[in-house]
């Protein structure tokens, strides 16, 4: 009788953890390198062109994967995390989606790039690896909305 028990309580137990979701151990922020920003162009292998303004720990910008998304975030140090967001469009019948995620800025050589993880609703991994390389410095032609993104494209 006290073997379905405990077999009972493990699988609980497994249940019960797994529904937790994808846990990440975050890097710890660092300074910045010297004279960077998150603010910027970036290419991204996973989610394209990313367009980064900056204004003190504030980064707001947007991706241009597929139909595009929107990234809201805080930086502390080299270290930004953020909300991520999939408008859809109910014209098209797709569903918006939303996430969590963290980038780190990092130096390596001449290169400035973007490294972490992003994840569905609230979790912060689980979804995919998130890599970026700085491309340029953002011109006043550069798009400041998803909008203006889909308008001009």
């Amino acid at each position: 009788m006290r073997r379905p028990v405990i077999i009972v309580s493990l699988f609980l137990a497994v249940l019960a953890l797994g529904a937790c979701g994808p846990h990440t151990r975050l890097p710890d922020p660092k300074p910045l390198p010297a004279g960077q920003t998150f603010a910027g162009v970036w290419w991204s292998k996973q989610f394209e062109h990313m367009y980064l303004r900056q204004t003190g720990e504030e980064v707001h910008g947007i991706y241009t994967f597929k139909h595009g998304g929107t990234l809201d975030g805080k930086a502390n140090g080299n270290l930004l995390k953020f909300t991520w967001i999939d408008p859809g469009d109910k014209s098209e019948a797709r569903r918006s989606m939303k996430g969590k995620g963290w980038l780190e800025l990092t130096k390596k050589g001449d290169k400035v790039v973007l490294k972490g993880q992003w994840g569905y609703n609230k979790h912060m991994s689980g979804g995919g690896p998130w890599t970026a390389e700085f491309v340029r410095a953002m011109d006043s032609d550069d798009p400041r909305s998803l909008e203006e993104w889909r308008e001009n494209r």
